[in-house]
């Protein structure tokens, strides 16, 4: 299987999944893909989360002004568009919704003791191609500690297994554990 970083599932209390905006510096030269976890700025706008940030949602695509002064749609920030302007990224906030997500395949395998544990997130490398992230869950920190992803179980699907040798991957159903618009979090 192939990462297909942060996608979301289903909504917790039976809502409608939707997207907020939030701008994207025009300089930010770090691309940004559909299902990739982004953190808010001091600035106002979004950017890649790094593992162990708090994270205000996951991305779900940009529109903005080209150097023409055509609109346009992606599945993916490139990282600083030349003359483009009113950039729009449109990102999951709501910390209800769920998603599924792939473990990164290394020799710490989730099992079924570790659904209720959490964990984080890691980098892959996403695809200007399709737009789609690669980013998965860090086995490697997964425990009862608090992290930014918490493990809800196992999608069912035929063929998802735990892993049980290096590079076999488990989906699993997950959701934001300290997202940024939880109450009594600390501001940015």
């Amino acid at each position: 299987m192939a990462a297909h970083g942060f996608k979301p599932m289903r909504h917790l209390a039976g809502g409608t999944i939707r997207t907020s905006e939030y701008t994207i510096a025009i300089d930010y030269d770090t691309a940004i893909y559909t299902g990739d976890p982004v953190k808010l700025v001091a600035a106002g706008g979004v950017e890649i989360a790094a593992a162990g940030a708090i994270v205000t949602g996951v991305f779900q695509g940009v529109n903005y002004r080209d150097g023409d002064g055509d609109v346009k749609f992606s599945a993916y920030w490139p990282g600083a568009v030349a003359n483009a302007t009113d950039v729009v990224a449109l990102v999951i906030d709501d910390p209800f919704v769920t998603y599924s997500v792939f473990d990164d395949a290394d020799s710490d395998f989730l099992t079924a003791a570790d659904i209720g544990g959490c964990g984080n997130h890691v980098a892959g490398t996403g695809s200007a191609k399709t737009g789609v992230s690669g980013y998965m869950l860090d086995t490697s920190d997964c425990s009862n500690a608090q992290a930014g992803w918490k493990l809800i179980r196992k999608v069912n699907r035929p063929g998802n297994a735990y892993g049980a040798a290096n590079d076999s991957q488990v989906e699993m159903e997950v959701w934001l554990n300290e997202p940024h618009y939880a109450p009594f979090t600390a501001g940015i």
